[in-house]
């Protein structure tokens, strides 16, 4: 049987998540994400944070729910998702399944009503999806949301930065190394990464400064929000205490001309979001950017560089394959009212970047009623 944590009290609780989440190499599954979010979108849910342990009394795994307040219907969703892009139970991936069923037990009892379940960004082909569901004694049926790509490199099937390089277009060679010659010619360039804390309040502004550059004549994004922003604040925060915060800035003659937010989790570096000054745009300063980002991957010995949710075609020029997860609404009969609710709100976040191209081609949304549609990141 699960126990529940108190994410206001996790003490050695905190540290054996860390590691688990940290093995799993994903910043969402984090103590970290989760108290953050906890402190910034609590007020609308309630965290419920089932937890099983071996006989031995060693942490085996958890699930970090959110039970909702109020509303109608009431839907239990995973802690964070809403800002994250991939998610499962935190625990050894055997383990998933059992975890799953022990937080489905704790959910049968839980304190809040819920009538329905929605996970959001997750790999809908494991196990554990159907044992969460099982394992709350209701009969529940399950449907599936939106498939969306996550793409990725391989770093570890490489030898260095050049050899990858070698494996990609000659076209594309050639740009990635003759726009940071070019730039070098125009200005004065400087790649630079966020080390201390005396740096981390004034950075994550430039970087706010230069995503709104970037996505002000598309409508923006959610990340301009101010809750969306101090949430962010608050675990890139953390994440540098941890040394997983990778925050890195393009500077030309000196201004602010790009930037990359993300994090090295064990063997995964994760690119979330990023933002560039359009006065410098002759220059390429993203593409400048995220190359030098991924190199630095190569150096420091990632196994994985993962672009996270998004389709967007540059992406696509670096990734050399894809993850793809899915939005599950579980309820006890669908279609559920509930299914409507959370795939309005799923559109309004997401739509435009995570609505696969064939789809979007279906529907035909223009590129400017996607990013409209996209809420989101932004990206």
């Amino acid at each position: 049987m699960a126990e529940l944590a108190d994410l206001d009290r996790l003490g050695p609780l905190e540290d054996e998540w860390r590691r688990l989440a940290v093995q799993r190499g994903n910043g969402f599954l984090t103590p970290d994400w989760c108290g953050a979010w906890s402190r910034h979108y609590g007020d609308e849910h309630v965290a419920f944070v089932p937890v099983l342990r071996d006989p031995e009394g060693a942490l085996r795994g958890l699930l970090p729910l959110a039970l909702p307040r109020s509303g109608h219907p009431r839907v239990c969703r995973i802690a964070g998702a809403n800002l994250g892009d991939r998610f499962h139970p935190i625990c050894e991936p055997e383990a998933e399944a059992e975890v799953a069923a022990a937080a489905g037990e704790a959910l049968a009892e839980a304190p809040e009503p819920w009538s329905v379940i929605s996970l959001d960004h997750i790999q809908v082909d494991t196990p554990w999806v159907k044992a969460l569901g099982e394992a709350t004694g209701r009969r529940l049926s399950s449907r599936s949301r939106i498939a969306a790509p996550l793409p990725l490199i391989d770093i570890a099937t490489h030898d260095s930065w050049d050899d990858y390089l070698a494996t990609r277009s000659s076209n594309f060679r050639q740009q990635v190394r003759r726009f940071p010659r070019r730039a070098e010619r125009e200005a004065e360039v400087r790649v630079r990464r966020t080390e201390s804390a005396a740096e981390l309040e004034a950075d994550m502004s430039t970087f706010f400064d230069l995503h709104d550059r970037r996505f002000r004549e598309d409508g923006g994004s959610s990340l301009s929000a101010e809750r969306a922003r101090s949430f962010h604040r608050d675990f890139a925060r953390a994440a540098l205490e941890q040394g997983w915060l990778r925050l890195w800035f393009l500077e030309l003659d000196g201004s602010p001309a790009a930037a990359w937010y993300g994090w090295r989790l064990g063997e995964r570096y994760s690119y979330y979001n990023s933002g560039f000054d359009p006065a410098f745009s002759a220059l390429s300063p993203g593409l400048v950017l995220i190359s030098a980002v991924i190199e630095s991957a190569f150096e420091e010995g990632a196994a994985e560089f993962d672009f996270l949710l998004g389709e967007e075609s540059y992406k696509y020029r670096f990734a050399e394959r894809e993850r793809t997860v899915s939005d599950v609404t579980m309820a006890r009969a669908l279609p559920h009212p509930a299914s409507v609710v959370t795939a309005a709100e799923y559109g309004a976040r997401r739509a435009g970047r995570l609505v696969p191209a064939s789809a979007r081609r279906r529907l035909g949304l223009t590129r400017l009623a996607r990013r409209s549609l996209m809420g989101g990141r932004g990206r």
